[in-house]
């Protein structure tokens, strides 16, 4: 088989079968629009030597076929597929199984997730010779800015102010976008016991794509504790650092907070990486934490505490200081809040982004910037 330095798709003899071969077709023809160095192969057994991502059907994995896939694997099925047979997919790929594909829905359903995995395997490396990446880095990077940016504006239209009541909390918050490549991103996992709020601000739009995947893994654990946060850390941490994504040195590089507030108690613990800043009830909570995200320095950064009836709590995001920063107004978030606090949310949320965007010509922020804000009702039922 011929090499080659461009991404490659390899299909084992079960998975380009007479009932898939429109839809691989279809992926073919799509990817090859808009890559034209993208190679496909099929093989006429598992056990030829293939030089791409592997594509091989779940039966051919349930049997009693042995292979390797050096650049990854992706399995293939058709209309079902047990939790069972997943498992048994991961145990045997690991970290190299890129994800499954159901061939009987529309191939232009998965063609945006096959772009990711051209756009991650050539900055990457995982799926081209030494020095492939580099050549089309500049192009990937500015084309993968470009949909983060619509991403980015598409969210902060539909959603301008979101307002969620959960058991004894209000919990409001508000993003505006910037320039910025990788930026911010935040989740909320809730359940009757417990709230989750995760922040995370990165210069790099992979590391923000892998923050993204460990918060949607996360969803899936039952009863979080600090225990179970630190190793969610620990996983996102050494998926980073493998990729020399971060480093012991650089704490700028992926910058994280994490609170988990007991709704019965109202008692919270958290971890603060980077430049953010918590309030309550107008006065500031924290100073920057300079450490790099490490889990040497999981004591150092947790905090706990406990809010009271009618408390308030803020949260502004390391690009809120950025961007007043970067027009030397580092002291107007400290002096927006303690004038505005008892004003209620609304009214502290929408002057924070009026100083952010007050003057600015255009349609985004140097920085993505983001502020949560939450608030104990003033008659919540606290256990103790």
């Amino acid at each position: 088989m011929e090499k080659t330095n461009g991404l490659s798709f390899s299909y084992s003899p079960k998975s380009f079968g007479d009932s898939q071969k429109d839809y691989w077709n279809a992926v073919n023809h799509l990817l090859k629009m808009e890559f034209s160095n993208i190679n496909f192969y099929q093989l006429k057994k598992l056990s030829e030597e293939h030089v791409g991502i592997l594509i091989v059907s779940i039966e051919e994995v349930l049997g009693e076929e042995t292979f390797l896939s050096p650049r990854g694997a992706i399995i293939t099925f058709d209309g079902e597929i047990s939790e069972k047979q997943i498992e048994f997919c991961r145990s045997i790929f690991n970290k190299s199984l890129l994800g499954f594909i159901d061939t009987s829905k529309p191939a232009l359903l998965h063609v945006p997730w096959f772009k990711r995995i051209v756009f991650e395997s050539q900055v990457l490396g995982t799926g081209a010779e030494v020095g492939a990446g580099q050549i089309h880095l500049g192009k990937i990077l500015e084309q993968s800015l470009i949909e983060l940016q619509r991403v980015k504006k598409l969210h902060e239209n539909v959603v301008p102010l979101r307002h969620e009541k959960i058991k004894g909390i209000n919990l409001y918050s508000k993003f505006a976008a910037g320039f910025s490549s990788g930026g911010e991103f935040f989740d909320i996992k809730k359940d009757d016991q417990q709230i989750i709020i995760i922040v995370t601000h990165s210069k790099s739009y992979v590391a923000s794509s892998i923050a993204l995947n460990h918060f949607e893994e996360f969803q899936k654990v039952k009863n979080a504790n600090k225990e179970l946060i630190e190793d969610f850390l620990e996983n996102l941490i050494n998926e980073c650092r493998d990729l020399d994504l971060i480093d012991r040195e650089t704490p700028q590089a992926l910058q994280l907070d994490i609170l988990r507030l007991d709704l019965r108690t109202f008692e919270y613990e958290g971890f603060h990486f980077g430049h953010g800043s918590y309030f309550s009830n107008g006065r500031k909570l924290s100073n920057e934490n300079q450490r790099a995200l490490n889990e040497n320095f999981f004591e150092e950064a947790h905090y706990s505490g406990q809010l009271e009836r009618g408390e308030k709590l803020i949260y502004a995001s390391p690009g809120v200081l950025q961007n007043f920063d970067s027009r030397g107004e580092k002291g107007l978030l400290n002096k927006i809040i303690l004038e505005q606090f008892d004003n209620g949310p609304r009214e502290v949320l929408n002057e924070i982004f009026f100083q952010l965007k007050k003057n600015n010509e255009e349609d985004f922020l140097k920085f993505d910037a983001s502020v949560i804000y939450l608030e104990v009702d003033a008659n919540a039922f606290i256990q103790v």
